[in-house]
């Protein structure tokens, strides 16, 4: 019983969120049917349809979203080095910190987990630009960066 009440406590968080359906019933596996319906009852309309991003190349199309993926990602790292919780706590603290700090950023939840997710298996990587010593992600464009998105469009 008090498993199923995680996972359904847990699956509450992640739908205040927004989080894709596949999200939550991956982390979850709370019945697809039943987050859809409670999805419905908490925002007021159906959770958004479409296929997932499922690599941070396709969230970082562009120039501002690499950079909001930027700063999440380094959220993330932080969290993920302090804490002791799994994973999908750590993307929820994480997030929580980066809406935080940016409230303005068009970056959703289901986006912050598919960086965390390339994150923690490697696929992409933080390092520091060369030039001004911020962080930046390696490997989430098809580009090879030298320098982070700020020092990219300055100089």
């Amino acid at each position: 019983m008090l498993k199923t009440l995680h996972q359904h406590s847990l699956a509450l968080e992640l739908l205040r969120r927004q989080a894709r359906i596949s999200i939550i019933h991956k982390e979850t596996g709370v019945p697809k049917p039943l987050l859809r319906k409670t999805y419905r009852d908490l925002h007021g309309r159906s959770p958004s349809a479409g296929a997932l991003k499922y690599s941070t190349k396709g969230l970082t199309r562009n120039i501002k979203k690499y950079k909001e993926a930027s700063l999440f990602a380094v959220c993330f790292e932080r969290v993920d080095a302090k804490s002791h919780e799994m994973d999908i706590r750590k993307v929820i603290t994480a997030f929580d910190i980066y809406k935080k700090s940016y409230p303005s950023s068009q970056l959703d939840f289901s986006a912050a987990w598919v960086i965390a997710r390339d994150l923690m298996s490697k696929q992409i990587e933080i390092a520091r630009c060369a030039h001004c010593r911020s962080s930046m992600l390696l490997k989430a464009r098809e580009d090879t960066l030298e320098r982070c998105g700020v020092c990219k469009t300055t100089v």
